[in-house]
């Protein structure tokens, strides 16, 4: 009798164990479901446009700071050896070469923050949680409110380049990606009023004041700024390194100064 009751409770035990199995494998996938809808649902334009700014920026000024040093160390006068100078744009486009294209590549098709945020999002909410604030962003109030939350981790993220002198207005050969910028921020302000109302949206003070909706406010001001920052961080530095290993193409530019 023992050794037909053994086989039995063993099978029984295996049985549920696969079906345990199963169900946090559908678990996992209802989950991932949920915080793509929740990451999809979002505009990324701004957290990009500001990017794209600050890379192009960040590789500009390697560029300038690295010619002015030059210059400075062959004895030119900064008065004549600035940007105006023809030697200097010519060695500066040598330095700059494919920043634009590393721009497009690793920051303007906007995937890199929907990544950054599926991760952050994955690790504060459950599937329930997250499901629920996808749904909710579907819904008039909760829009208003997407819309609220993408306008401040814009805010912030740039808030952190310019209070730190990383990103300026009116550098030259960035005029297009801070049109760009301007234009993104006018249309994402143009959703919502300075002051709106959300009694007329009984969902919305609920997800402003408990539960998931607060979490993921929280969140998304954390940590979804401080992964948009990690990303545009570690494009700008790959833009400085590759300007840095292309000094020796500035020293005939500076060269051919000294002569004229």
């Amino acid at each position: 009798m023992k050794w037909i009751v053994w086989p039995l409770a063993l099978a029984a035990l295996l049985a549920t164990s696969a079906v345990n199995a199963a169900d946090e494998r559908d678990e996992d996938a209802l989950k991932r479901d949920a915080v793509n809808r929740l990451v999809e649902s979002h505009d990324v334009s701004l957290s990009v446009n500001i990017g794209r700014v600050y890379v192009k920026q960040a590789a500009l000024t390697a560029a300038r700071d690295m010619l002015y040093e030059k210059g400075r160390a062959a004895g030119l006068n900064s008065k004549t050896w600035n940007r105006d100078h023809l030697e200097w744009k010519a060695a500066e486009r040598g330095l700059t070469e494919g920043t634009d294209e590393l721009i497009q590549r690793r920051v303007a098709g906007g995937m890199w923050v929907q990544e950054a945020w599926s991760e952050e999002v994955a690790a504060t909410l459950n599937g329930e949680q997250a499901d629920e604030v996808a749904v909710h962003f579907r819904t008039e109030g909760g829009e208003l409110q997407r819309r609220v939350i993408e306008w401040f981790v814009g805010e912030l993220t740039l808030q952190t380049y310019t209070f730190t002198d990383r990103l300026k207005y009116g550098v030259p050969g960035s005029e297009q990606e801070m049109e760009d910028l301007r234009k993104t921020t006018y249309e994402a302000r143009s959703h919502f009023p300075p002051i709106y109302d959300l009694t007329n949206y009984p969902d919305a003070v609920k997800f402003a004041s408990r539960g998931p909706g607060v979490e993921y406010f929280k969140m998304m001001v954390l940590q979804g700024v401080h992964a948009v920052h990690v990303h545009l961080e570690a494009v700008a530095n790959e833009a400085r390194n590759t300007i840095r290993s292309r000094a020796a193409l500035a020293d005939p530019h500076v060269e051919k100064a000294k002569r004229q």
